[in-house]
């Protein structure tokens, strides 16, 4: 069974995206709310789901959650605009792209505020990156990082990441079936240069992420919902062309058990040990999951293939010796001169040692916490719900 608090703010959940007012446990603490809004950024859905029922609107928490909700839906407002005026200039610039994940999703929400944006994704193609930089320039953006997958951009309230890829390369299995993104997309129509899949492919993409980050880190409540949206908003899915994708993607049980968790938030159905199990998951993570499950899972991928002493040295060497892609992304000039490779590494540990000796310390900190019991026991809870690390690193 679902504890009172997890029940309650399932109830919450309900009551803002059906539009219900359903009542909560007896014995709910309303004290926590708050706090886990924000944890999981969900205080907007939480808000509006208590807003007709007299004991949450008497509690302390209402009017710290109407101010946040408030400040939320005018940062929303201004992400959003800020999105539109985004493509509109890649339009105009002949700039092909494909938004992502919660630019789309925040759409499905009964008010785009309920879907909290940390930022905006958009599938860029890297050949045409040199326009793009001038564009978002000339928009006000300051380029921040860039990452295996990512170029990283920012102006006031929102944070654009240009996606060279949709899924990360070091996600072998993943990135296998999905590639760079571009193969399940179209147009969207003649008058733009966006892009767009089909409802099964975004699915498929969007469950993808969310078993990504699942067993990466963890999940947030807010994936749950974006997932429930979903297959609500188009419930003439081709469901069994969807399962054939998830099962290339070995992802098929895994959202059998997610399904049956959506059932028992969404539509009173029982709950077996699984949904219970997901569900104090997903209660006891942040909005993506947390540090402990990021060690866990960073020494069960390290372990494929070898053991726990394995796991260490691998994790030791890619640690000092990145892959060339990553130092790519620390050291740009590589891109035009790969024969650099070698004297960058050097340059890379001598920096290192000399300015940053804390974070060799912090290194060493999380290899040495990883356990032959640890790895097993985390390669069990994955697979308990249907997931595995189905690649060595």
């Amino acid at each position: 069974m679902l504890s009172s608090f997890e029940t309650g703010i399932i109830t919450l959940i309900n009551n803002a995206l059906k539009c219900e007012n359903q009542p909560l446990p007896e014995d709910f603490d309303y004290s926590l709310v708050y706090k886990l809004g924000l944890k999981h950024q969900i205080l907007p859905m939480l808000y509006y789901g208590g807003a007709e029922n007299p004991k949450f609107v008497a509690s302390d928490v209402e009017c710290k959650m109407l101010f946040g909700t408030m400040q939320l839906t005018t940062l929303s407002e201004n992400q959003l605009m800020q999105v539109e005026c985004v493509c509109k200039e890649f339009d105009k610039n002949g700039i092909e792209y494909m938004k992502l994940k919660g630019s789309n999703i925040k759409s499905l929400y009964p008010k785009h505020e309920m879907r909290v944006m940390s930022d905006a994704d958009i599938l860029i193609r890297e050949e045409q990156y040199e326009v793009i930089q001038n564009v978002l320039t000339g928009l006000g953006y300051t380029y921040k990082y860039s990452s295996d997958h990512e170029l990283v951009w920012k102006k006031d309230e929102l944070t654009v990441e240009l996606h060279k890829r949709i899924v990360p390369s070091y996600q072998k299995d993943f990135y296998a079936y999905f590639g760079e993104g571009w193969k399940k997309a179209y147009k969207k129509n003649d008058e733009s240069c966006e892009y767009v899949m089909k409802p099964e492919d975004e699915f498929v993409y969007i469950f993808t992420h969310l078993a990504e980050h699942y067993r990466e880190a963890g999940i947030g409540i807010k994936h749950m919902t974006d997932i429930y949206l979903f297959l609500k908003a188009y419930d003439g899915l081709d469901i069994d062309y969807i399962y054939a994708e998830l099962e290339k993607l070995k992802l098929l049980d895994f959202f059998k058990n997610v399904k049956k968790t959506l059932d028992v938030w969404f539509n009173g159905a029982e709950c077996d040990d699984v949904a219970q199990f997901i569900t104090a998951k997903i209660f006891d993570n942040g909005v993506y999951g947390n540090m402990v499950n990021a060690l866990k899972s960073d020494a069960l991928r390290y372990s494929k293939g070898t053991d726990v002493k394995g796991a260490k040295r691998k994790k030791r060497w890619q640690s000092i010796f990145l892959p060339y892609k990553t130092m790519c992304n620390v050291f740009p000039v590589l891109n035009k001169a790969p024969i650099l490779l070698p004297f960058l590494w050097v340059w890379r540990i001598i920096r290192t040692v000399l300015f940053r000796r804390g974070k060799i310390k912090q290194m060493n900190e999380n290899i040495n916490s990883y356990s032959q019991e640890t790895i097993d026991e985390h390669q069990l809870e994955l697979n308990y719900v249907g997931l595995d690390f189905n690649y060595e690193v």
